[in-house]
């Protein structure tokens, strides 16, 4: 892992590559050859070594498309990835319009989205950070944004206090429909 990595930034290649793990492994499979092989190797990985290979395989193949971190990047991203199964309508409305679509979605689908919020990095800035969100109950629950290192950051965040942090950059979303 590069030192960007390590102290908290350019963490986005790992967090939309975790995404489209998890995404893998509920069935949802990308349009990109590359793509797959790095999930399924991650799958078929028979020990620590093999499978941290494999992650870094797939970081490797989501940086190739990946342009940028704006909201407009992503999304062509997972589209380029998942063709028209690819949406940013989550955060469409008020907080209760809001919730009610994700708990709907979760229910429905059961697949993990991405949301950006605002929040003050280690180094005293605030900026924007795009969450893996796995769940969404009375907590929202973000997943470790880089599962293939020692370092669990899986979060859980009031969804009071997360709605706040996504409501400052206008409710950014990306998932699958």
């Amino acid at each position: 892992m590069s030192d960007a990595d390590s102290n908290g930034h350019d963490l986005l290649p790992y967090t939309f590559a975790t995404w489209v793990f998890l995404l893998h492994v509920d069935g949802e499979k990308a349009d990109v050859d590359g793509v797959v092989a790095a999930c399924d190797a991650i799958l078929a990985a028979e020990d620590e070594t093999a499978g941290n290979a494999a992650g870094e395989s797939l970081v490797s193949a989501i940086r190739g498309v990946l342009e940028g971190d704006a909201p407009e990047q992503l999304l062509g991203a997972a589209s380029a990835l998942y063709g028209v199964r690819t949406a940013a309508t989550l955060g469409q409305g008020d907080r209760v319009e809001r919730t009610s679509r994700i708990r709907k979605y979760q229910f429905n689908r059961q697949l993990p989205w991405l949301a950006r919020i605002w929040e003050r990095s280690d180094d005293g800035h605030v900026r924007p950070e795009w969450l893996l969100v796995e769940r969404m109950t009375d907590e929202v629950q973000a997943a470790d944004p880089n599962p293939w290192n020692d370092i669990d950051e899986t979060r859980h965040i009031p969804v009071a206090d997360f709605h706040v942090l996504w409501e400052l950059d206008a409710c950014t979303s990306v998932h699958l429909a």
